[in-house]
């Protein structure tokens, strides 16, 4: 690893793209250090020196990424909402924005969403595991349930809204452009939706 990183960041980034395409596209099993190499331009004897193994490698990469999408998050902005439907609109919008330019980023982290080979099953749940706690401290708060009609509603509602985000990325898997605007539209209306039929009338907008 100190070999990768001892790399130019220019150097760096072609080689984590490379397999973030590669991982992305062809999932866990059946992405090659080859295929990697040869989109990366260097030796298949180089990203084994850099990582020691394939595991190794997309183990990287999946840290790599949850530093990446825990840093777009502006926290202070967040907690000045006083609402959860426009927590998660706001947070959205902070995630579509941070990754629109990381078109492999998003690919591979929608295929790890999908990913079932066993030798990283571990990892991934672990992940899984931190990524969830991550995403209910940034946006769940105790007083959200009292908006609601049925205050046992406000957790079935929000893992709904992670399920639908989900999907909206899963839709977008391998294509060859990701419409931003249109899913955040999309996103928004669902949203209304579940505000007018979930939350008490004075709570409506």
């Amino acid at each position: 690893m100190d070999k990768f990183l001892a790399l130019t960041e220019e150097k760096r980034l072609t080689i984590l793209n490379a397999a973030f395409q590669c991982f992305g596209k062809f999932g866990y099993e059946k992405a090659s250090i080859n295929d990697i190499a040869v989109a990366a331009h260097i030796s298949k004897a180089s990203v084994f020196q850099y990582f020691g193994s394939k595991k190794q490698l997309y183990i990287y990469l999946l840290e790599y990424c949850k530093k990446i999408i825990e840093g777009i998050f502006d926290k202070e902005s967040l907690n000045s909402q006083t609402d959860l439907f426009d927590r998660i609109l706001a947070s959205s919008h902070m995630k579509m924005e941070g990754l629109q330019n990381q078109p492999f980023i998003l690919q591979f982290i929608t295929s790890a969403w999908e990913e079932t080979s066993p030798e990283v099953a571990d990892t991934l749940a672990i992940l899984t595991e931190e990524a969830s706690g991550f995403r209910n401290d940034l946006v769940l708060r105790e007083e959200d349930a009292l908006k609601f009609k049925n205050p046992e509603d406000a957790q079935p509602v929000f893992q709904m809204l992670l399920l639908m985000a989900e999907g909206y990325a899963a839709r977008y898997r391998g294509a060859a452009a990701f419409d931003f605007q249109a899913v955040m539209e999309d996103f928004e209306e669902n949203i209304a939706i579940l505000r007018k039929n979930f939350y008490k009338e004075e709570y409506q907008k």
